[in-house]
């Protein structure tokens, strides 16, 4: 039992952990939105977590005017991945300032 609660503990952080990088970003210019939707693996008989990291971009239409468009950097069942996404996009974006 005390595993679990450990481990939950540790999945709040990195969440936790997550928002405050997605602050610190937005605070330089850039929002970054983190989503989460889940599929079914009929192989592996479970849920399996996705986590979406994306930012709004203008992009020119073929018509000629510019649009919103929704530029998806990271799509991954990986919570770790998606964190070191983010800590390599604040490094980034901490150096231009």
């Amino acid at each position: 039992m005390y595993l679990v609660l450990f481990l939950l503990g540790e999945i709040m952080n990195i969440k936790g952990t997550m928002k405050k990088l997605q602050t610190a970003i937005l605070q330089t210019g850039l929002p970054i939105t983190i989503s989460n939707n889940q599929f079914y693996s009929p192989e592996q008989n479970r849920f399996i977590p996705i986590i979406v990291l994306s930012t709004k971009i203008y992009s020119l239409s073929r018509s000629g005017e510019w649009i919103d468009k929704n530029y998806e950097i990271l799509r991954t069942s990986s919570q770790i991945d998606a964190l070191m996404c983010l800590v390599e996009i604040y490094k980034v974006v901490s150096e231009k300032e």
